[in-house]
């Protein structure tokens, strides 16, 4: 049984939300002191998107402390959504929280309500990973809603999701995926493939959390040939482990095996690093299965090492 927020942890945002500053190429070399806040911002987001995690965490709070002297809201708000994406990133889901909670009341005293609505969602699904299922759903609503009153279809439908396999979890299974299915048909309506991709791995998700593993593997064959026809090997190596990760007895063993060695392959070729972990340890159960312990044993070796690795990395020490 995968676990309930495996989805959302996977497809955190790849690239800065609509209140990101755009960053720009150089990096200045005045002093921190002289520079404003929107200028620590942008030498974080610099560093944020090469993952270097202290630097990225230094501007920010940089940014934030010159924000509060200067007792701006909207800055305030911002600079604390920018670090508690990073914590999420980094697990400290706790802190991430925090800092959700102060963002998301600074930002109802400014107009920019698609910020807002971002922070609700942000705060939805880190109060999801916590476990704080009403919290989640409260602020999923909420962000669902001002996204609708704002006219964003791309924040509305990233909320749907959400929304939806919580309310799957907490045994709404009708509205769930109910929830879902629509989320998926206005992706497809919109001609937005990375969202209909989003919302179809979903309802596979949904279904097999609730047991259903025909209808699992049909959205997950669904999404995979998206993903084939757009070339996306990402999304692929995905959609490889999830199909090779359906239980559907001993039979299946090989094929699963061999699904788990292409997923294996892309990762690879992709240098994704918690991928390529993902499948060496999926690799290590199916050896194990089929009765090979040795090459458990090294898929097993394999997963350990790269996991420690990522975990220093995520952390900051490089």
């Amino acid at each position: 049984m995968i676990g309930c927020w495996l989805l959302l942890i996977l497809l955190l945002p790849s690239v800065p939300p609509a209140w990101a500053s755009p960053p720009t190429q150089g990096t200045p070399t005045a002093s921190p002191n002289q520079l404003s806040g929107h200028e620590l911002l942008r030498i974080g987001e610099i560093h944020d998107q090469q993952e270097h995690f202290p630097e990225t965490l230094t501007y920010y709070q940089l940014a934030l402390a010159k924000f509060r002297e200067k007792k701006q809201p909207q800055g305030i708000a911002t600079a604390l959504m920018k670090i508690a994406r990073v914590l999420e990133r980094q697990g400290k889901l706790q802190e991430a929280y925090a800092s959700l909670q102060e963002a998301v009341p600074l930002f109802t005293q400014t107009s920019d309500r698609s910020a807002h609505a971002e922070a609700l969602l942000a705060t939805g699904r880190v109060a999801a990973q916590l476990g704080q299922r009403d919290a989640s759903r409260d602020a999923l609503t909420q962000a669902a809603a001002l996204f609708t009153r704002v006219r964003n279809a791309r924040g509305w439908n990233d909320t749907m999701v959400q929304l939806g396999l919580l309310q799957v979890v907490d045994g709404e299974t009708t509205a769930g995926l109910s929830a879902l299915q629509q989320a998926a048909e206005e992706a497809r309506n919109r001609r937005h493939v990375e969202q209909q991709f989003t919302a179809t791995v979903a309802l596979g998700d949904a279904h097999w959390l609730l047991g259903h593993m025909s209808d699992a593997r049909t959205h997950y064959l669904e999404a995979l040939a998206l993903a084939e026809a757009e070339h996306h090997l990402p999304f692929e190596g995905m959609l490889k482990l999830r199909l090779a990760r359906l239980d559907e007895g001993t039979g299946t063993l090989n094929d699963r095996l061999a699904l788990a060695k292409r997923a294996l392959v892309i990762a690879q070729s992709i240098h994704d690093s918690a991928g390529e972990a993902d499948a060496w340890s999926l690799l290590a159960d199916l050896h194990r299965q089929l009765g090979q312990q040795n090459e458990a044993e090294q898929a097993d070796a394999h997963a350990l090492a790269i996991y420690r690795n990522r975990e220093l990395f995520v952390h900051g020490v490089r």
